[in-house]
């Protein structure tokens, strides 16, 4: 079967990885601030906090920007569950933003609404998790006007979007938001087998960040309670969580790094070709890029209606080529459910019931990609109107 992503591993990443289990230091030694460094760097922000997954980023993202009970976090409602879960780890409520139907990135001019709603009943949110749904940034420029007249924090989940370009800057540099969230699972842009990391240019976030994912734990001395110490001397003066990346981990991604623009480019070029492939097809395509906006296109999702997307899926995993569908809408599981009562949300709604992920990424060859689309083309044919 043709996947609908994979990983990119050479020999130079078995390399990479081979040297540090080789060396004396497997964990918490000094390829994950070599890794942090190149990040931030990568993204031009000024700090990078590398984690053991996205979803732990999102979770001490959280704490670090104090949400707690009685706080309400918006949520994109198209979305793997993580981006809602980390909200609720903190004792917080969700409410979920819709999203426009074609883009799945959230509408702003819902959640204007929304928000004008929310200051009426005084019940405004603390942050904002918005998301980069397939590596297409949201309307930052407008969530940040938003941010600045309601007075919410923004967290960027950027999982699907590292090498991902918004008004001509990377994303991640936190011009707009208070902080980033990427992943580096196996399909996404870049690999660390499992991991995530934070970028942010605040630097008491840093700092707070830096403490909750290793367990509250110092070692500064200007941080300690109790002062002049011996070196061996270490104070937990937060709650955290070992959520530390491993030197392992940490020299695979720096690594893939140095790799990073060959794959967002080979997905971009992969992309433009689906647009001529897909030409004569009965598919709405995704939206295209921009001399200032440029998707990583972790994702390449094509809209099918007329209520056929779910037979086109069955049909082409039958022919083996992997399809898959981003995402239910957080609110529709049985668990959010049954945490509360929430509405179903039009654009959700619509996104999901059309939207299907075609296989995208840096290994599949010219001849699979033209193969997905002949395949598509003639089960969207037999399907007919």
């Amino acid at each position: 079967m043709i996947p609908y992503s994979t990983q990119t591993i050479d020999s130079s990443d078995l390399k990479a990885v081979n040297d540090v289990m080789l060396s004396d230091y497997l964990t918490t030694g000094p390829k994950v601030g070599e890794f942090e460094s190149e990040l931030a760097s990568y993204v031009n922000a000024k700090h990078a906090i590398a984690v053991s997954s996205a979803t732990a980023a999102l979770h001490i993202s959280m704490l670090a920007l104090g949400v707690g009970i009685n706080d309400i976090v918006y949520v994109s409602a198209i979305s793997f569950v993580a981006s809602a879960n980390c909200a609720l780890y903190t004792g917080a409520s969700v409410e979920f933003m819709d999203v426009d139907p074609y883009t799945g990135n959230i509408d702003v001019d819902k959640l204007k609404v929304q928000l004008e709603k929310a200051k009426s009943l005084n019940k405004l949110p603390k942050a904002l998790v918005c998301v980069h749904l397939s590596g297409r940034s949201c309307d930052m420029k407008a969530i940040k006007a938003l941010s600045l007249e309601y007075g919410f924090y923004i967290v960027e989940d950027a999982s699907h979007a590292v090498g991902s370009v918004y008004e001509n800057e990377m994303v991640g540099c936190c011009t707009y938001s208070d902080l980033a969230v990427f992943s580096f699972h196996p399909v996404k842009i870049i690999t660390t087998t499992e991991g995530g990391a934070i970028t942010t240019n605040n630097e008491a976030l840093y700092k707070k960040l830096s403490l909750l994912r290793a367990h509250g734990i110092t070692h500064n001395p200007l941080e300690m309670e109790n002062k002049d110490m011996p070196n061996f001397y270490y104070e937990q003066i937060e709650l955290g969580y070992n959520y530390r990346m491993s030197d392992v981990q940490a020299a695979l991604g720096i690594n893939q790094l140095l790799r990073v623009q060959e794959f967002v480019d080979k997905r971009r070029e992969l992309a433009k070709h689906y647009i001529d492939l897909l030409k004569d097809v009965d598919v709405r395509l995704p939206v295209a890029d921009t001399d200032t906006n440029k998707n990583s296109w972790h994702l390449y999702q094509i809209g099918i209606d007329k209520g056929r997307r779910d037979e086109v899926y069955r049909q082409l995993r039958e022919r083996g080529i992997g399809v898959q569908v981003h995402y239910l809408p957080i609110y529709a599981h049985p668990y959010y459910q049954k945490l509360h009562k929430y509405e179903k949300l039009e654009g959700a709604e619509t996104f999901f019931s059309n939207t299907l992920s075609i296989p995208l990424y840096p290994k599949l060859s010219n001849l699979d990609q033209s193969m997905v689309a002949s395949t598509l083309a003639s089960v969207i044919d037999r399907l007919g109107d």
